[in-house]
């Protein structure tokens, strides 16, 4: 859109409403942030005219009241101030939207802040698709991580998305969405949810029209405190995360997809997936007493009945181990037997687990050198089939040699019903012949199927994983050439290069 269309845009809002955008903050002892979320507010491209801010102090104790008072007072015109006793992000977000007058509204969190050019984006984006009410950004972490949220493959484009039929395009923030004020009057965050407040608001609404905008160019960031004070960092300590949430939220969306459509629409089942896949990662014994854990678990082992198992297996988060996990909870067998090597991946129910053509993680090398002649090889056994079905080897030209294997705690496999495997490590002891190049190939064999492999290199073996990278020790060369070892004598390799 050139920039005169979008000025003539501006002006026909003008008409109609005092401000293109109303942003909502809710604030808790988060002032030491606002400087950056208010300020990537008056950044914007499109210019601070035309925003509103509504900032709700929820009854905070430190310098929070300072702070918004300070912009207020410079801002007076855009920014309202609001204190309330401490009462939630939800009674925080439906007092501010008692005070919006925007077209578009967003509830952006205190310690988050958007890019300079977000706004222009969503502008764009609403004009050339008056027919979508609520859009999204990208999700990118700050601070303590610096990557993009788990569901940001959806943003492979800028477009318009129909969840019935994309329903793994879940969104699951109402911070990093645009909702048209006219779309959300009468709407309300459910007040009293500990978490996922904002998965409820946004599907109540996507139930009736499951349509939602997708926009690549508008960008959220979102703080992972270095810290980890924020509230969704420590909900694993509040033991309403455990059984209120679910009840209000999880249970709440399967009650009322069954009741509009009669069935649990494929999009709440993908969204029931990614949230339970996550809780069984967790380890909640570590918060709740026996009883409540039992009932926990049970209540969990309940939604997964819910969910169809390919919603569980088109995840995109976590790993393939507790996919399957997760499936052999819901069918209460060890359905690992029923996975199958072909092709070389592991595939169950038609859906590829692992394609070990890509995959390389079977074994992560932590340890590799060379002593006394030997090359000392020290591996994580990432394979997670049943170990009575499969083992390692290697060759040395015609030689074969086994490896030894032993436990290591490190890397046990833990989920929210306690240690399930323990971890263990693959340790390869190899005598180096007196030859002037030998090569090492890698090799799994799982009931009666063979593929050679190439486990990857850990970070702090001495062979790195970057491209022509070497180990050289004493006498020896060690490289990685496809999926072999080559240990050249010292000699040869200088000899090589001088004709070079």
């Amino acid at each position: 859109m050139s920039k005169f269309i979008l000025l003539i845009y501006i002006l026909v809002l003008h008409s109609t409403k005092c401000y293109l955008f109303s942003v909502i903050i809710s604030i808790y002892n988060t002032g030491r942030y606002l400087d950056d979320s208010i300020g990537s507010l008056l950044n914007q491209t499109i210019g601070f005219k035309k925003i509103q801010v509504i900032l709700i102090n929820d009854g905070s104790s430190d310098n929070t009241e300072e702070i918004c008072k300070k912009y207020q007072k410079k801002y007076h015109k855009n920014i309202v101030y609001i204190n309330i006793s401490h009462s939630g992000v939800s009674k925080a977000r439906n007092v501010g939207l008692r005070y919006a007058k925007g077209t578009f509204i967003n509830f952006l969190d205190a310690d988050d802040k958007w890019d300079s050019r977000a706004f222009r984006s969503v502008l764009i984006f609403f004009k050339m698709n008056k027919d979508v009410d609520l859009a999204s950004g990208r999700m990118k972490y700050f601070e303590a991580k610096n990557n993009y949220h788990f569901l940001d493959y959806k943003f492979y484009k800028t477009r318009k998305v129909n969840l019935i039929k994309e329903y793994n395009c879940i969104q699951l923030s109402s911070s990093s969405t645009f909702f048209k004020a006219s779309l959300i009057k009468g709407q309300k965050f459910e007040e009293g949810v500990f978490s996922g407040e904002d998965v409820r608001f946004i599907f109540n609404i996507l139930l009736f029209k499951p349509i939602i905008g997708i926009i690549k160019e508008a960008i959220y960031f979102y703080r992972k405190r270095s810290d980890y004070t924020s509230a969704i960092q420590n909900t694993e300590n509040n033991i309403g995360f455990y059984f209120s949430t679910i009840n209000s939220v999880q249970q709440y969306l399967v009650n009322k997809s069954i009741e509009l459509h009669n069935q649990i629409l494929p999009f709440i089942q993908f969204y029931l997936a990614y949230e339970i896949l996550f809780r069984i990662s967790s380890q909640p014994y570590k918060y709740l007493d026996k009883i409540n854990y039992k009932a926990y678990c049970s209540l969990i082992e309940q939604f997964l009945q819910y969910i169809e198992e390919k919603y569980i297996l088109e995840q995109k988060i976590l790993t393939s181990r507790i996919q399957i996990f997760t499936l052999s909870k819901k069918y209460k067998r060890d359905i690992r037997y029923d996975v199958i090597l072909k092709n070389e991946s592991f595939i169950y129910s038609g859906h590829v687990l692992v394609d070990f053509k890509l995959y390389n993680n079977i074994i992560i090398w932590k340890i590799i050198e060379i002593k006394n002649n030997i090359l000392y090889l020290i591996g994580q056994d990432n394979c997670w089939m049943p170990r009575e079905k499969y083992f390692y080897y290697c060759k040395m030209g015609n030689k074969i040699i086994f490896p030894k294997y032993k436990y290591f705690s490190n890397y046990d496999f833990i989920t929210m019903y306690g240690l399930i495997e323990k971890g263990r490590a693959v340790y390869f002891d190899i005598n180096i012949e007196n030859k002037d190049i030998q090569s090492i190939q890698f090799f799994f064999s799982y009931m009666d199927n063979e593929i050679e492999i190439f486990p990857s290199l850990g970070f702090f073996s001495h062979l790195p994983p970057l491209a022509n990278s070497y180990y050289s020790t004493g006498a020896y060369i060690l490289k990685k050439n496809n999926k072999a070892l080559y240990i050249y004598k010292y000699l040869i390799i200088h000899l090589i290069m001088i004709a070079f």
